[in-house]
């Protein structure tokens, strides 16, 4: 299933940014500074290097980025440290 991923500037000194893995009625997050970011968007998103930078240049400019849909298996994720958030339900 195609989730959506929610990246934002979390802080400036040191940089880092937040990914929020949102799909169905589940949500992932964990915290990357820069480069650790775009190692996640390449291997664990499979995003290209165009793709890459334009996420990276709209956090810079914007401070916050959405990209969807992405399809990431939800048993991927707690491999790649992200941790479950609690649901609203």
């Amino acid at each position: 299933m195609a989730g959506t991923l929610h990246i934002f500037r979390r802080s400036n000194s040191p940089l880092a940014y937040q990914a929020n893995y949102n799909v169905g009625s589940a949500s992932w997050v964990q915290v990357f500074d820069p480069v650790g970011l775009e190692h996640f968007l390449h291997l664990g998103a499979a995003l290209g290097p165009a793709a890459i930078d334009t996420i990276m240049a709209e956090l810079r400019q914007a401070g916050h980025t959405t990209e969807a849909p992405l399809d990431i298996p939800e048993s991927h994720l707690a491999e790649m440290g992200f941790a479950e958030s609690p649901s609203e339900s």
